[in-house]
């Protein structure tokens, strides 16, 4: 649909907020514009932009949730066809918009507005204008949205509703708005460039199922845990300064009836009993983030210091004693003045330098902090507000119902049985982007948590959280009200999903908990089986994994970050490729490629993002990236488009090649020019054994890297007519491939050095000068033995990861790219099985970021055996440039069969072939679409 940027008026929409400068830190606002209409309308578009994130309801029903992750100078809006939901009469449109105001890897930056036009006209002609600065439009803030913390270093913060503060049926037509006030239009009209439209698909929004309940328990108070929560903004917002400082000093006293040993439950911080430090803790290995300590209590009032800051930008402390120990804390020595403890105030860096910095630690019983305005009181009525905290450190008691997943739909939980609440842990089967809505009845007065993970601590009871990484949102009901409608505002990567209901005054029951997926809606159109059914399972791995992680953009995980990563794009597109065959999503993940670079003119390894987040070998991949996609789509449009942008990129490493006559480049230019690069001069392989691929010095892998970029490059400027672009991209491929060629190899040992000291020779080297076609006739035979010895295993030990790899999930698929080009199908597939074969054997359904099974465990990088399955196993080569011939090209070692397909953009390309009794291969049937030749190459 074609649609122009105007409203029915033909006046351009202004920006709106309830206030003029939209400001502020993850604020909510919500719109109204009420419609009278004579008739069902024939036509009724709504155009919409927001910064940064949108829910729309019709009438009191929900539409859909909006916004695609953007660059503001390169906005993107919605179009929406309210035919459905509008009647005659009287009609509500009503949008509640978040502005996320803080920094996350998905979103920059820079003024909450909200934009609305196009029109809405019934029969005859009649017209409703929805133009935002001219409609009647009406704002408030959303008041019953809280501070929350982020949610992880990556990610936005949480939700933190409060049903107490909320105004119920705003969504609705028959809702009397007097009290609202007009929209404001913003002061800053020119924060964002000119709207384009959306050009990929919404998420798919389709239903996903519990594959278990885990547990349903009820909670036991067997500890007091005192808590409390203080907001500190912009602290911890990485690669940008703190804007406060992250310090806290907390004091009370804690009251014990007699001299005795008691196990107190903290956070991470330093801490003294009397003025003595207490001795570091032990992890509790089944409640995240709490450290056990063994103290002795002296008879009588104990003074208690901790000297704690922020983790994320919400300072969270909490104490826990045991329950019925006759143990009292108070911050006066007397509950009666009801103040739990004092903190210091949030103070800007130079202020806690200036004042707190030089006060010894622990801080005297008398210490005044004068200098920062005094103590602040905490009462006993403040609670932390961490769900992810408090979910991790409950106590359970023993099950007393089991549900099923067709059970969980108007499960009761009456009061007499779950006087303190409940926890019900659901298992979706595999790590999925949903999101969220719960409607609870009877949870008035109840404090709601769900909380999301990938891991279980040990008593497969507790989730695993992280200080820096928990997923959790919070809900308070109102007393006043029996039923609880919460509809998330973001969606949710994880595994688990836990639903915590605290405090309930009466029988809950769960009336719906409805989980949408939030992923990118794609058709699984290519298909593989071998007679191996390991590869099988390996391949239908990596389909779980990718189809996750496709949102509004490639994304590494779905968990904690969902950032689109340069290296991830380019290796989840090749999957793509081999299943879904989409374009468009590709397509928007290069033009934010286009709009990223930082100052340096290099792209953003992660993006939309500010600060100091390039890397340069990712920066180089980018190029990899625009002539994969244009190989598959002629798209030249779009390399015109940001040719440019790719040109400034290279220029850069242009600058670096010409230190040497040579063009080779150094991995520690950081160094030697005095940057802190944040990944380091070079990001090569993280995850393998330390060692084993020298990243230091004038370096193999990193100067291939930039000679695949110009090659990569010049086909791209042939394209589009830029020759004299071409001629010096050209020029330098010939300066540079001979270079490579002879300073890297090593005579004595057959291959391709890491550097030009010879420090290391990892595979990688040799791979990458296979992968770039420069490896000569006289290499080969000795590069062929010495890839192959040095992959004769994965793994360090020859049998799993504990000792080391030799290559991690995500490069392994510049290795499995170099082992092909090599011819070394057999090391290839080894790598696969044992590896990839390790993964399932623990029990995964994805594949893991790392082999060490810490982190993500569904990281779409390291899912890339599926493309070279694909490719090689089935031997499907997808056309390129236009070429209407399908080249089938069986590279396998220990298959004896196969069949699938893999996806054109006309059609599959479907291949069955067998090999007889004397080893000869055979082909079934080779079937292409109608416009296409196949060819079987030997």
């Amino acid at each position: 649909m074609n649609i122009r940027y105007e409203s029915a008026n033909k006046q351009e929409a202004k920006a709106i907020w309830y206030n003029d400068d939209g400001q502020e830190r993850n604020a909510f606002a919500r719109f109204r514009l009420t419609l009278e209409l004579a008739d069902k309308p024939e036509e009724a578009l709504l155009h919409l932009f927001a910064d940064t994130t949108y829910q729309l309801f019709v009438n009191g029903e929900f539409v859909r949730n909006g916004g695609v992750r953007f660059d503001p100078a390169h906005p993107v809006y919605d179009t929406h066809d309210l035919s459905e939901w509008l009647v005659p009469g009287r009609n509500v449109i009503a949008v509640q918009v978040n502005y996320v105001g803080h920094k996350t890897f998905i979103t920059m930056k820079s003024q909450a507005g909200f934009k609305a036009w196009g029109g809405i006209r019934i029969a005859g002609g009649e017209e409703s204008d929805v133009t935002t600065g001219y409609a009647a439009w009406k704002a408030e803030p959303a008041k019953a949205y809280r501070y929350a913390a982020k949610s992880s270093l990556f990610l936005k913060a949480g939700d933190c509703y409060d049903q107490r503060l909320d105004e119920p049926g705003w969504t609705e037509a028959d809702y009397d708005d007097a009290g609202w006030a007009p929209g404001v239009e913003l002061s800053n009209q020119a924060a964002w460039g000119r709207p384009e439209p959306r050009a990929i698909p919404f998420m798919s929004g389709e239903p996903v199922a519990a594959e278990r309940v885990l547990h349903v328990l009820p909670l036991e108070q067997d500890e007091d845990v005192y808590s409390f929560s203080v907001p500190m903004p912009h602290v911890n917002e990485i690669h940008e300064p703190n804007l406060t400082s992250a310090f806290m000093a907390v004091t009370t006293w804690i009251y014990a009836p007699e001299e005795k040993w008691a196990t107190v439950g903290l956070f991470y911080q330093k801490t003294w009993l009397n003025g003595e430090p207490i001795a570091a803790g032990l992890y509790s290995p089944n409640k995240s983030m709490r450290l056990n300590h063994r103290v002795l209590l002296r008879k009588g009032w104990n003074h208690y210091f901790a000297e704690t800051g922020a983790l994320q930008d919400m300072h969270h402390h909490y104490v826990a004693l045991p329950k019925g120990g006759g143990f009292v804390v108070s911050a006066d020595r007397d509950p009666a003045t009801g103040i739990a403890f004092r903190r210091s105030p949030v103070v800007s860096e130079a202020l806690f330098e200036r004042e707190l910095r030089g006060i010894d630690l622990p801080y005297r019983a008398d210490e005044a902090l004068t200098g920062v305005g005094g103590w602040v009181a905490v009462g006993y009525d403040e609670q932390g507000q961490s769900p992810t905290m408090a979910s991790g450190w409950d106590t359970y008691g023993e099950p007393i119902d089991k549900l099923e997943p067709a059970d969980l739909e108007n499960a009761a939980f009456p009061l007499e049985r779950y006087p303190a609440g409940f926890s019900l842990l659901i298992d979706l089967g595999m790590t999925r982007l949903v999101s969220p809505r719960i409607v609870l009845e009877g949870a008035g007065g109840a404090v709601v948590d769900l909380t999301y993970g990938e891991h279980l601590n040990g008593d497969g009871k507790h989730l695993r959280h992280y200080h820096w990484y928990g997923l959790g949102d919070r809900a308070y009901g109102d007393a006043e009200q029996n039923l609880l409608d919460w509809r998330l505002t973001q969606p949710r990567g994880c595994r688990y999903v836990q639903l915590t209901v605290r405090h309930p005054r009466r029988d809950v029951a769960l009336r719906e908990l409805d989980l949408r997926s939030a992923s990118y809606p794609v058709e699984e159109k290519g298909r593989f089986s071998c007679s191996d059914p390991l590869l099988d399972q390996i391949w239908a791995m990596g389909v779980r994994t990718e189809a996750v992680n496709m949102e509004d953009a490639y994304t590494d995980c779905v968990t904690r970050e969902r950032g689109q990563y340069i290296r991830d794009t380019i290796i989840q597109y090749h999957n793509n490729l081999a299943v879904f065959g989409d374009q468009a999503l590709m397509r928007r993940c290069l033009e934010l490629m286009g709009q990223s670079p930082d100052e340096t003119r290099k792209f953003r390894a992660v993006y939309p993002n500010t600060g100091d987040y390039t890397i340069s070998d990712f920066a180089l991949n980018a190029l990899e990236g625009f002539y994969a996609y244009y190989a598959q789509t002629g798209d030249s449009g779009l390399i015109a488009r940001y040719w440019g942008a790719m040109m400034r990129n290279l220029s850069w490493f242009h600058e670096l090649a010409d230190e040497r006559d040579d063009l080779l480049l150094d991995a520690e230019w950081d160094v030697k020019r005095g940057i802190k690069a944040h990944y380091g001069g070079f990001h090569g392989d993280l995850g393998i054994k330390e060692g084993y691929m020298a990243i230091t010095g004038i370096h193999c892998v990193f100067s291939i890297t930039y000679l695949i970029a110009l090659q990569n490059a010049a086909k791209l400027a042939a394209a589009i007519g830029q020759d004299d672009d071409r001629a010096e991209l050209e020029r330098r491929i010939a300066i540079l491939t001979p270079a490579i060629q002879t300073k890297f190899w090593d005579e004595a040992k057959g291959c391709y050095s890491d550097n030009l000291d010879r420090s290391s020779h990892s595979a990688h080297a040799s791979l990458f000068a296979a992968r770039a076609g420069i490896v000569t006739d006289a290499q080969l035979p000795s590069v062929k033995w010495h890839v192959a010895h040095s992959l004769r295993s994965l793994f360090v030990n020859g049998y799993g990861p504990e000792n080391g790899v030799y290559a991690s999930p995500s490069f392994s698929f510049y290795i499995f790219e170099g082992l092909y080009c090599l011819g070394l199908a057999e090391t290839a597939e080894n790598m696969m099985r044992q590896g990839w074969g390790w993964f399932l054997q623990q029990g995964l359904k994805q594949t893991p970021e790392y082999f060490d099974l810490s982190n993500s465990l569904c990281h779409a990088w390291s899912s890339c055996p599926t493309y070279f399955l694909s490719r090689h196993v089935l031997g499907i080569q997808l056309p390129q440039e236009g070429a209407r011939e399908v080249v089938i090209r069986v590279t396998a070692s220990g298959v004896t069969e196969a069949e699938g397909a893999v996806p054109l953009a006309d059609g599959l390309v479907e291949v069955k072939w067998h090999t007889d009794a004397d080893g000869m291969r055979v082909f079934d049937y080779v079937r292409v679409p109608e416009s296409y030749q196949a060819v079987i190459a030997g």
